[in-house]
């Protein structure tokens, strides 16, 4: 953001400066991380946000089935609520090829087009747990053992991913907007291209199935 404005109006560019987003990490670094999870072994995958089209998780679903057939037990959890921006406030303003292809969700019905990806038995993986108080949010996060962010548009500065960090969870994240300036590839987190299903399973898998890494 800061970059195109800079562009767009040359003359105030030195008076642009970025300000990352933060979170206080004493409200979600836990010392009790897993206390209350690993039932049977089971790994937990995260993804935190609204559910709208331009959030990924169609993707993320996609990505998730092919994540159960080679490792099973895995549950994933998708918090957020279900809100839907207009696809036309996303896709009509933008000039990214990606983010103009949400286009096809207009006048769908996001969550009955998620709830047609789910097998009955991929449903038995997934919950939804609709709107969750910020202020509970980090029990979810304690409980994670990766978060996912496979966000289609290119998100500025997302909050999960600080969240996650504060929270001693490792992140798998879509390579666009501001992202790269917050997760290194490898170092903090994976990175993924945007929409990419097969990459994106890979990444989770190379984390779940590593203890180590």
């Amino acid at each position: 953001i800061t970059d195109k404005i800079r562009c767009r109006f040359p003359q105030f560019a030195n008076r642009c400066k970025t300000l990352i987003n933060g979170v206080d990490v004493d409200v979600f670094e836990s010392s009790h991380r897993h206390l209350v999870s690993g039932k049977d072994n089971v790994k937990q995958l995260l993804f935190v946000g609204r559910v709208s089209p331009e959030k990924g998780i169609h993707v993320l679903l996609d990505a998730f089935q092919l994540v159960v057939k080679r490792y099973p037990k895995v549950h994933l959890t998708i918090v957020g609520a279900h809100e839907s921006l207009p696809v036309a406030f996303l896709a009509g303003l933008s000039d990214d090829v990606l983010t103009r292809k949400l286009e096809q969700f207009h006048n769908v019905d996001y969550m009955s087009y998620l709830n047609r990806k789910l097998s009955p038995e991929l449903s038995n993986h997934v919950t939804f747990t609709g709107s969750v108080s910020h202020r509970l949010i980090k029990d979810y996060y304690q409980i994670a053992d990766v978060v996912v962010l496979p966000s289609i548009c290119n998100e500025p500065c997302a909050l999960p991913l600080f969240e996650a960090m504060a929270a001693s969870v490792p992140v798998v994240a879509s390579n666009g907007g501001g992202t790269p300036e917050i997760i290194v590839d490898r170092k903090n987190g994976l990175l993924v291209e945007r929409g990419d299903a097969p990459a994106l399973a890979e990444a989770i898998l190379s984390l779940i199935s590593d203890e180590a890494l």
